[in-house]
């Protein structure tokens, strides 16, 4: 539950802090610009805040509390900000705006992602399942998932290389172990993440067509 609602204020986060810097081409142009935007500032900022308390025992704990306390305090002060403004009339909607069959393609590629991606990496009994030319793959990157989930890797070394400094592409696998930290298991932690980005930037192909053409 607690991950859900992560994720919620991560996208409310990015579509209040797109809002004011660009207008949108459309409804899925707006969601898939805050989720990724959401994503990025959300996982910097939980990480640095985690970082800040690595000398404590549960350093994500505190990460947490920091983002939902500064998230929550933005928010509240973006929505009371925009009710002093004088209410603007309602603009007409964009002639680009997303007819039906955007929103088919774009459930088809929920649909075709999601398959990918849980036929790649899945749980089933309490057992990770992982696809037969992928398990050198996972067996890294899910032991640095897990290493923030159920360990504490602060400052964040290789799970697998005791001493060395990291220098992978790692903060991904931070934001998956943080969701599983706060209730998904790793499959869905990993998952979630994986379609609804790779969603958004298909999206966001989507929308530079439009845009360009």
């Amino acid at each position: 539950m607690l991950a859900l609602i992560y994720l919620i204020v991560m996208v409310m986060l990015g579509d209040l802090i797109c809002r004011r810097f660009y207008s949108f081409v459309s409804l899925p142009h707006r969601i898939a610009a805050a989720f990724l935007s959401g994503l990025l500032i959300s996982t910097w900022f939980t990480y640095l805040a985690a970082m800040l308390f690595a000398r404590a025992s549960k350093p994500l704990l505190w990460g947490n509390l920091l983002f939902f306390a500064a998230a929550f305090g933005f928010i509240l002060w973006s929505t009371q900000r925009a009710q002093k403004k004088p209410s603007r009339q309602a603009a007409s909607p964009p002639a680009t705006e997303a007819n039906r069959w955007d929103w088919i393609l774009i459930g088809f590629f929920l649909l075709f992602v999601s398959w990918q991606m849980f036929s790649t990496f899945n749980m089933s009994g309490g057992k990770v399942q992982i696809a037969n030319h992928q398990w050198s793959d996972f067996g890294s990157t899910v032991s640095i998932m897990q290493s923030f989930a159920v360990g504490h890797n602060f400052p964040t070394e290789y799970p697998h290389f005791s001493g060395d400094r990291i220098r992978y592409h790692f903060l991904f696998y931070f934001q998956a172990g943080n969701l599983e930290y706060l209730g998904l298991n790793p499959a869905l932690s990993n998952n979630i993440l994986s379609i609804l980005s790779l969603v958004s930037m298909l999206i966001l192909v989507m929308t530079l067509g439009v845009v360009l053409f």
